[in-house]
């Protein structure tokens, strides 16, 4: 693929199908530093020129791709307002006619985070689809170039529209929501709670075994969500109100409380999670293991009592991605309406 066939231009790409390719940095990007270790360093030209070195780069006819840039950062640095940027820079790009989908490039660490955010408020029938890599592009047998040539495959396919925000990461194809990366080394780290995968690709061709549930889209997130505390308190055997109440003590605006099992927390916690609640603060119950839904099934400082407490059940959702909605809510919503907005959308998901 030439550099005039992966570049925007007027006129001579009209009739082509246009993917804007969107780098904010991550192991897809990172290189060995003077330093030490590994830190991000190459923008959209630098991973789409890879595509030609690593031989990744037949795609057939009829593709554009556009690259833009939003910093390079690896993403354990992101912040509430970072996410907010990325989610404002693909609204910005799919309000051009000409765009027929995005990939996003973005480390794995917070991903689910970002995919979250864009999967709650991505509100245009185009795909919009998140990458990135395992190993960096200085590595050996680094993964970034086949994963982007996947999600570029997959932005321009006619089957991904209408099915919200992707995942594409080690030949497979995921729905954002309901996602965590649940291995810190695997060649693919995603996975979702209780289901498996949309879809893979195969060869040069997204197959998609079933679509994805598209819910009704929230306001893009303004400065208010930026401002937003959320914090996340574990149970344990011996887990006392200490880490709560200096959450609430901080100036969060909601917690979410991670079970054990099912979602139970333990009678110490219950009783914090009732005096966070009478303070004004959303809490939401999670489970700290890593598949299946909370199940509010033991009384006796278990879900039942955290529940009848005030605190609103997470269902599948994980609670990196149930706290990007709890903060969307809480920045538009007074406390108790949110609570049920909150208690109504996990609800539908589920």
């Amino acid at each position: 693929m030439d550099s005039e066939t992966k570049e925007a231009s007027s006129g001579i790409e009209a009739d082509m199908t246009r993917i804007v390719v969107l780098a904010t940095g991550g192991t897809i990007s990172s290189r060995q530093h003077s330093e030490g270790g590994s830190r991000a360093k190459d923008n959209a030209a630098d991973l789409i020129a890879a595509l030609d070195k690593h031989g990744f780069d037949d795609f057939g006819p009829g593709i554009a791709l556009e690259p833009q840039d939003l910093g390079v950062q690896n993403s354990f640095n992101f912040a509430f307002a970072d996410l907010s940027r990325i989610a404002h820079a693909v609204a910005e790009i799919l309000h051009r006619e000409d765009v027929d989908g995005v990939v996003v490039t973005h480390g794995t660490d917070t991903m689910e985070e970002t995919l979250a955010l864009l999967g709650f408020t991505h509100d245009d029938p185009r795909p919009v689809v998140l990458t990135g890599a395992q190993r960096s592009p200085d590595h050996p047998d680094s993964d970034g170039p086949r994963n982007l040539r996947d999600a570029i495959l997959t932005a321009a396919s006619p089957d991904s529209r209408e099915q919200g925000v992707l995942l594409v990461f080690g030949g497979e194809i995921h729905a954002a929501l309901g996602l965590r990366k649940a291995h810190t080394l695997a060649p693919q780290p995603f996975r979702h709670r209780s289901a498996g995968a949309l879809g893979t690709i195969t060869g040069l061709s997204p197959r998609f075994f079933t679509r994805a549930l598209w819910a009704e889209p929230l306001p893009l997130p303004d400065h208010e969500f930026e401002r937003q505390r959320v914090d996340m308190v574990l149970g344990y055997p011996g887990a006392d109100a200490t880490l709560l109440r200096a959450a609430v003590d901080a100036g969060a605006t909601g917690v979410i409380v991670l079970g054990a099992g099912a979602g139970n927390p333990g009678s110490a916690l219950v009783q914090a999670i009732q005096e966070a609640i009478a303070q004004g603060v959303l809490v939401g119950l999670g489970t700290r293991t890593g598949g299946g839904p909370v199940a509010v099934i033991y009384g006796g400082g278990g879900a039942v009592d955290a529940v009848a407490a005030g605190a609103v059940p997470l269902g599948d959702l994980p609670a990196t991605q149930a706290r990007i909605l709890m903060a969307l809510l809480s920045s538009t919503h007074p406390v108790e309406e949110a609570r049920e907005l909150l208690a109504a959308r996990l609800t539908s998901a589920g």
